[in-house]
């Protein structure tokens, strides 16, 4: 397609007709996740008051990544990608589309509810790695990295269209319509997979039980010494960064700046425009950098950016910091989604990127707990005056594993 050409390197994936299928997909279904993870939390608030069981039902969006991402991978890697992901579309519309049914036919009970965010979550957790290990099948090998940076610029981008599309449909409707349109993106989702045509190498089917198949990957993994490495400093970002994203947030704001959960939305939008700033530049820029190296320079960033929130005096500066901490994050998720796809064999990718995803969804749930107990004994922003130091030398850390460093 011609009219590619002129574009910036960005968007030139674009020209594979299964990739567009795939991204516009991905970008209808992302942008019904961000408005049914705003629907089912305030769904759950109406339904009981319960702030711990609103807590109780998001946390065990965790556990299926925990419990069973790495079957799920084997899954990924021994039978057809392509019908897993519609398989996985199916069943999150089927699920999101019972919730409303269910509270307008009066059977809808919390329980119901939290079985839903676990099924949701499995989903994802089985959609995500077999869409990943597809990539490669789908551009050529010099589209890689633009490839899986315009994956996550749209993601991020969803991120900021989800909540506005929620009001606009507020306005004019109910809560409970917020989940038929999540119903609805994802069978949009389904119907681009169906279309999507992937090389015999997608739909590999094999003998092997998923505790062989886990165990061949975990070999894998630690005997390749690049790889082993890339899962341990993944582990240690993750459990220095992640907890004060997540909880450090809000209590900063609740407790050093005194504002509400408007200002918490706010500081949310702030995330979503520095990733999205973050991607679209590494997508433009990402074919002449190593990607060893930009990956742990991300990890640098990632942590030394949180450092100047000791200091900030108010929810302006402290919006300022942290777009400038999020520019920093593709430069760790497009790198590395991008060494896996190049560097692990393809029968293995799917058990490779549950491995990833453990390990980030693990120390994330540690990282949690942890911030949560430091911040009352030291104070949120010595918390993220220590964890940006950390953060930092996790990344030097990554400098001295030459396996690492030295992948392009």
């Amino acid at each position: 397609m011609r009219s590619f050409r002129t574009l910036p390197p960005l968007f030139h994936p674009l020209k594979s007709r299964n990739f567009r299928l795939l991204w516009i997909g991905q970008v209808i279904a992302w942008s019904g996740d961000s408005i049914y993870q705003i629907a089912l939390l305030w769904l759950i608030l109406d339904l009981t008051g319960s702030q711990k069981l609103a807590g109780l039902v998001a946390a065990i969006g965790y556990l299926p990544a925990l419990l069973l991402g790495l079957f799920l991978g084997a899954l990924v890697d021994t039978r057809d990608r392509r019908k897993l992901m519609m398989s996985a579309d199916l069943l999150r519309a089927g699920v999101i589309l019972y919730i409303p049914v269910a509270f307008i036919f009066g059977w809808l009970a919390p329980w119901q509810l939290a079985a839903a965010a676990f099924m949701i979550s499995m989903g994802a957790a089985l959609f995500n790695p077999a869409r990943d290990a597809s990539v490669p099948l789908l551009v050529p090998a010099g589209n890689l990295l633009p490839a899986n940076a315009l994956i996550q610029t749209s993601a991020h981008a969803a991120m900021l269209l989800g909540p506005l599309l929620a009001g606009a449909i507020l306005a004019i409707s109910n809560l409970t319509s917020l989940f038929y349109f999540d119903a609805l993106a994802y069978g949009i989702s389904f119907l681009t997979i169906f279309a999507i045509r992937l090389p015999p190498a997608a739909a590999v089917k094999s003998a092997i039980g998923p505790v062989k198949a886990i165990g061949e990957a975990l070999r894998y993994a630690i005997k390749a010494r690049w790889s082993a490495q890339l899962l341990l400093v993944t582990m240690l970002d993750n459990l220095f960064i992640m907890g004060p994203a997540i909880v450090g947030a809000p209590i900063f704001i609740r407790d050093e700046l005194h504002l509400g959960p408007q200002a918490f939305a706010a500081i949310q939008g702030c995330y979503a425009v520095g990733m999205l700033s973050g991607a679209l530049l590494l997508g433009s820029l990402g074919k002449s950098l190593p990607k060893g190296k930009t990956l742990l320079v991300g990890m640098v960033l990632d942590g030394i950016t949180f450092i100047p929130l000791y200091f900030v005096p108010n929810l302006f500066w402290m919006g300022a910091a942290i777009v400038v901490h999020s520019l920093a994050i593709p430069l760790i998720m497009v790198p590395r989604t991008s060494l896996i796809q190049e560097g692990i064999p393809a029968n293995l990718q799917g058990r490779f990127f549950s491995l990833v995803n453990l390990a980030v969804m693990g120390m994330t749930a540690l990282s949690a707990a942890v911030t949560g107990i430091a911040c009352e004994a030291w104070g949120v922003r010595t918390v993220y005056l220590v964890i940006g130091i950390g953060g930092g030398i996790c990344g030097l850390f990554g400098f001295g594993l030459g396996g690492l460093r030295r992948r392009r």
